[in-house]
């Protein structure tokens, strides 16, 4: 999508151009970075599970066709589920991380989570 052309204004086009490009984007603060898919309240109804697409460890997800109610949602290249109870990545568009734990695979659920590594990020 190409960004939207900007006037010249000095310092406050400068700022406009900067809320533009980095709106959604927050610094990465870990050696693992990625692209939040998809978010959904977690079991029980705490906290979420959120869907990503990881952009520099490609071992850690799977390729993966999402579904939602029965639709394809799409297909991304490495998958993961991050169990988010604490709710502290519910607006992310981005999530970077560097320490994190392992937990079993989901199973069934609106967006076929089977064989989809699910991980927890350490504090």
């Amino acid at each position: 999508m190409p960004l939207p052309r900007l006037k010249s204004f000095g310092s406050l086009g400068l700022f406009a151009a900067c809320l533009v490009i980095t709106s959604c984007a927050d610094e990465c603060n870990g050696n693992i970075e990625t692209t939040v898919l998809y978010a959904k309240p977690g079991p029980k109804g705490m906290g979420r599970r959120i869907y990503v697409d990881v952009v520099n460890k490609p071992g850690l997800g799977i390729k993966k066709t999402l579904l939602y109610e029965g639709k394809e949602f799409g297909t991304f290249e490495h998958v993961v589920i991050i169990n988010d109870p604490d709710g502290r990545f519910a607006k992310n568009r981005s999530i970077c991380f560097t320490n994190f734990q392992r937990a079993a695979p989901v199973t069934g659920g609106d967006l076929n989570e089977v064989d989809i590594p699910t991980i927890t990020i350490d504090k």
